[in-house]
C-alpha cells in the first residue's frame, strides 16, 4: 500500500511539475512573441517617423530653393524688363513687354503660393493656429466655401514634428472634403488642456464614412491622414449629426 501510496504521490508531483513547466514556457513564448511585437510596432513607428521627417526636410529645402533662387531670379528678370519698357517706344513692342512682365508677375506669385504650400514659414514661426489662418484665407478667396477657425493651443505645447503632421492631416482632410463634399463651410476649433489637445473639424457637405472609405479604397491621402494619426500618437473619430461631418482629433500626454 506504501509502494502504491508513493507512486501515486510521484505521479501527482511529476504531473504537477510537467504543468508547471508547460505553463511556464507558454507564458515565455507568449511574453517574448509579444515583445516581439512590440519591438516590430515600434520599429514601424520609427521607420514612420524618419520617413515623416524626410519629408518635412526635402519640402523645407524645396520651398527654400523656390523663395529663395527661382523667386529671386523672377524678380531680377521684371525689374530688367522694367528697364526695357521705359526705353521702348514701339506700341506693338511696349504691349508685347507688358505682356512678359504681366506673365512674370503671375509666374512669381505661383512661386509663392507652391513655396508656402511646401513649407508654410508661419508653422515653425508662429505656430498652427497661424499658419492655418493664412491657410484658410488662400482656401477662402480661392473657392466659394467659407471658413472658420475658432479656439486656441495656449494650454498645450506641441513639437515642431506635431505641428507639421496637425497641419499636413488637416490640409489633407479638407482638400477631401472640397473635392468630395460639396462642401459650402467648414468650421475647425481648437480644445487645448495642460494634458491633450482636442480639435474638431465640421462640414456641411455630403455624408461621408472616412473609415469605411478607408477598407474599401486605396486612396494615398486617406492612408496619409492615418499615417501622420500614428506618428504623433493622435485618434481620430467620425460623427454624423443633423447633416454634418464632424471629425474629432485628440492627442493625450
Amino acid at each position: 500500500m506504501e509502494i502504491t501510496q508513493d507512486i501515486k504521490t510521484a505521479f501527482i508531483l511529476g504531473t504537477g511539475i510537467m504543468l508547471f513547466l508547460v505553463f511556464g514556457l507558454l507564458f515565455l513564448v507568449l511574453f517574448y512573441q509579444n515583445h516581439f511585437m512590440k519591438m516590430k510596432r515600434n520599429e514601424a513607428n520609427l521607420l514612420l517617423q524618419t520617413a515623416l521627417e524626410s519629408e518635412k526636410r526635402e519640402r523645407e529645402r524645396i520651398a527654400i530653393d523656390l523663395h529663395d533662387g527661382v523667386q529671386g531670379d523672377l524678380n531680377a528678370l521684371k525689374f530688367t524688363l522694367a528697364g526695357l519698357e521705359s526705353g521702348v517706344v514701339d506700341p506693338k513692342f511696349k504691349a508685347h513687354v507688358q505682356l512678359l512682365q504681366n506673365t512674370l508677375q503671375q509666374t512669381t506669385e505661383n512661386v509663392r503660393v507652391i513655396s508656402q504650400k511646401l513649407m508654410p514659414p508661419l508653422l515653425e514661426q508662429k505656430g498652427i493656429k497661424a499658419a492655418l489662418e493664412v491657410y484658410f484665407d488662400f482656401l477662402q478667396s480661392h473657392s466659394e466655401a467659407t471658413f472658420v477657425l475658432k479656439g486656441d493651443l495656449n494650454a498645450f505645447e506641441l513639437s515642431s514634428h506635431e505641428k507639421y503632421a496637425l497641419f499636413r492631416l488637416i490640409q489633407e482632410l479638407i482638400q477631401n472634403m472640397l473635392k468630395h463634399g460639396h462642401v459650402s463651410k467648414v468650421e475647425l476649433v481648437f480644445l487645448s488642456y495642460a494634458k491633450e489637445l482636442q480639435i474638431s473639424i465640421v462640414d456641411d457637405g455630403v455624408s461621408f464614412d472616412f473609415f469605411s472609405a478607408l477598407e474599401l479604397r486605396h486612396s494615398g491621402g486617406l492612408q496619409n491622414i492615418i499615417s501622420r494619426l500614428k506618428s504623433i500618437g493622435a485618434v481620430m473619430k467620425q460623427v454624423t449629426k443633423d447633416g454634418f461631418n464632424i471629425y474629432i482629433i485628440q492627442i493625450k500626454r
